[in-house]
């Protein structure tokens, strides 16, 4: 299944960093016949890496996101799908720039460019906080389902790559940057209703708002 060999990349990608696994309150979460489950890791450049896949008997879904430690010139990476019993609802793979992350996009861009799906979605308001080259849309064949694997695939191995490669910063204004950055990606990650309104399903608001704001977007700290 789609939402399976996409964990199973990310999962390797995770490996090949060296990532600790990090304990959390919310490894598993059951409500009915929702299993939510989600696993952190942390690494040098990254504070952290999170990967959640939430199933249930219409819906199943995958999210992750690798956040960077705002110290190293590393850029967010994020992926997630939404896929029903009969096609993927809506499937979206990005490296988002941060103030000074190198050169990354010089081999991200003609790869994302090789990519082209069929049903492309809009990117909501908030999101320029996504770079040129986000690949965002439907995937009704099987054939592209198999490209978008793929593509995060061969995302993660430049990413990665950069992450191993990557140094800390000591210019305190580019590393203050990084964190303005990432803390506007947080927040306008959050000015997604859809993620409040299905959480909020299932839960009631104020776990559904806590699971956003500690789980799914925390904002970094100062050191």
């Amino acid at each position: 299944m789609l939402i399976e060999q996409l964990a199973t990349v990310i999962r390797l990608a995770i490996e090949g960093l060296d990532a600790e696994r990090v304990e959390c309150d919310q490894e598993e979460i059951v409500n009915g016949n929702l299993i939510i489950k989600n696993e952190i890791y942390k690494c040098e450049g990254l504070r952290k890496l999170h990967l959640e896949v939430a199933k249930t008997d219409k819906l199943d879904v995958l999210h992750c996101v690798f956040f960077p430690d705002f110290e190293y010139p590393i850029p967010i990476f994020g992926a997630d799908i939404i896929a029903t019993p009969q096609t993927v609802t809506a499937a979206i793979v990005d490296v988002s720039p941060v103030n000074e992350c190198g050169n990354i996009y010089a081999s991200i861009e003609p790869l994302c460019n090789s990519y082209n799906f069929t049903h492309k979605r809009p990117l909501p308001l908030w999101g320029e906080i996504f770079s040129p080259w986000c690949k965002f849309q439907r995937l009704h064949l099987a054939s592209e389902q198999q490209d978008f694997i793929n593509l995060v695939n061969n995302i993660l191995m430049i990413y990665c790559d950069h992450v191993r490669k990557s140094k800390r910063d000591d210019n305190w204004v580019n590393n203050m940057l990084r964190l303005d950055d990432q803390i506007w990606y947080c927040k306008s990650q959050k000015q997604n209703k859809k993620t409040l309104a299905v959480l909020s399903q299932w839960f009631d608001r104020e776990f559904a708002e806590k699971y956003i704001n500690e789980m799914l977007f925390d904002i970094p700290k100062l050191k």
